[in-house]
Parts: C-alpha cells; structure tokens; sequence
C-alpha cells in the first residue's frame, strides 16, 4: 500500500490532534501528562514537510495553534471528526509556507 505524503502528514496531524485531546483531558484534571507523553509527531510533520530552520518558530506556533483547538471537537474512539481539523492544519500549515517564501522573494 502506497499513501501520498500530503495524505500521510495529514493522518498523522490527525493522530496528534487525538493525542492531544487526551493529554488536555489529563491535564484538565490535574493529571499533568503534557511533559510525560511526548509522542514527537509534530517533528515527524515538520520533517516531512521539510520545514526550513528559520521558519521552525512560525510552524511550531501554527502547528500548536490547530492542537490548541483539538478539545473543540468530540472525543471518538477513531478520532474520525478531528479529519476536518487535521486537513485545516496542513493546509494552514502549506499556506504558511507559500506566504512566506512569497514575502523573502519580494524583498
């Protein structure tokens, strides 16, 4: 079976974002898993999409931006309505890159 990278990025940003549902739930009753369970997805993403170095800042905070939205979703054993915020993420993320890249080419 062969998955296209975009498709691959966007079902591990999904896995995250169901990650991350979990680790807010624990964290919201004071069971602080956030720095206990690091699963390192968003490094995998951020290779995958060959994020360049001066522009890690502005994809660590884009990136954390849609997982500090993941708790606005229904929790599900699948994470199957997280879809719709994981597509969002990557081409937020994508859209971040263009206008960037569109930006250091004007100057």
């Amino acid at each position: 079976m062969n998955i296209q990278k975009d498709e691959l990025i966007i079902k591990l940003i999904r896995q995250d974002l169901k990650h991350n549902q979990l680790i807010k739930g624990l964290d919201n009753l004071d069971l602080d898993a956030g720095h206990r369970h690091h699963m390192g997805i968003m490094g995998l993403v951020k290779r995958l999409m060959e994020v360049p170095e001066h522009l890690e800042n502005d994809f660590l905070g884009t990136y954390m931006g849609y997982m500090d939205r993941c708790l606005d979703y229904p929790i599900s054993s699948l994470g199957e309505e997280l879809r719709e915020l994981a597509e969002e993420g990557y081409e937020g993320l994508n859209k971040l890159f263009y206008l960037k890249s569109q930006s250091e080419n004007d100057q």
